[in-house]
């Protein structure tokens, strides 16, 4: 009895003398998500948005577009997608110089119902599409979307981002976010992460600070010469649209969640990857 008692505390204090090295990831909610074999980025960001209880509209959105004469060689095109309402106004152009060549010269506004957005210069350098289904629902609160897509003579940065506009409308309360995607290999996702009932959208940046890799490098160090210039570095984190406002997802410690993620063919979420670091919810 006294021989196996010294062998339990001698265990014991082993132990608590050389504790196990955390992992970063390994020992963090996110180890599931990791540990379950995803072959590429896609799947895995299927397996994040996964929420029972979201709805969408039956009918296919109206789209359509106007042209309108304002006079003095000036006129407005007006684009419909859904309940979404754009309005380019152009000045100096006669009504037979083609559209997608008049950008320079232009501006619009976003319209939902009857709130009124300020004018949004870069809305000019894009076509507003109509996706299918485009309003979705989940507890109190309705989802209209469109996608701005860089038109075909497009030149520039820009032209490499797909803009997703999100109408947010909770009883009288409407709010706008816009999501921009760089490539957008990633886009529109959205699903209840934290499960607290409110709708949360992935938010993807084409890059992470020095600091993050940093971190990353920590835990493996073959991170170190790790290269992001062909756009297959990607910080994921979240927002959620909560009692009127869009505001950032954050642990109840005031964290903000992220996955630092490498992908491992250019421009391809096909493609298999890897997780650098992440920080998520449980």
């Amino acid at each position: 009895m006294a021989k196996n008692l010294f062998l339990l505390m001698l265990i014991f204090l082993t132990a608590c003398g050389n504790p196990q090295k955390p992992n970063l990831i390994a020992d963090s909610p996110v180890a599931p998500l990791l540990f379950t074999k995803h072959n590429s980025l896609e799947k895995f960001l299927d397996s994040l948005v996964q929420t029972p209880g979201i709805t969408y509209a039956q009918t296919e959105p109206r789209c359509s577009a106007d042209t309108f004469a304002l006079g003095n060689n000036n006129f407005r095109i007006v684009k419909t997608a859904g309940g979404i309402i754009q309005s380019y106004h152009f000045y100096g152009f006669r009504k037979e110089v083609p559209f997608k060549n008049s950008a320079d010269s232009c501006f619009s506004t976003l319209r939902f119902g009857t709130h009124k957005w300020a004018s949004n210069d870069f809305l000019c350098n894009f076509d507003m599409e109509c996706p299918e289904k485009n309003e979705i629902t989940f507890g109190n609160t309705k989802f209209t979307y469109s996608i701005e897509i860089p038109m075909d003579n497009c030149l520039g940065k820009f032209c490499r981002v797909t803009y997703y506009p999100v109408f947010a409308t909770n009883g009288r309360d409407t709010s706008l976010q816009v999501f921009d995607y760089f490539d957008d290999v990633i886009g529109l996702r959205y699903g209840d992460f934290d499960k607290d009932k409110f709708l949360d959208f992935l938010v993807p940046e084409n890059s992470f600070s020095r600091e993050e890799l940093k971190n990353a490098v920590k835990r493996d160090k073959k991170w170190e010469n790790l290269d992001c210039y062909d756009s297959q570095c990607y910080k994921i984190t979240a927002i959620t649209f909560k009692n009127g406002h869009w505001t950032k997802l954050k642990d109840r410690h005031g964290k903000p969640y992220y996955f630092l993620i490498w992908v491992n063919e250019f421009l391809n979420p096909e493609a298999g990857f890897e997780l650098l670091d992440a920080h998520w919810v449980e």
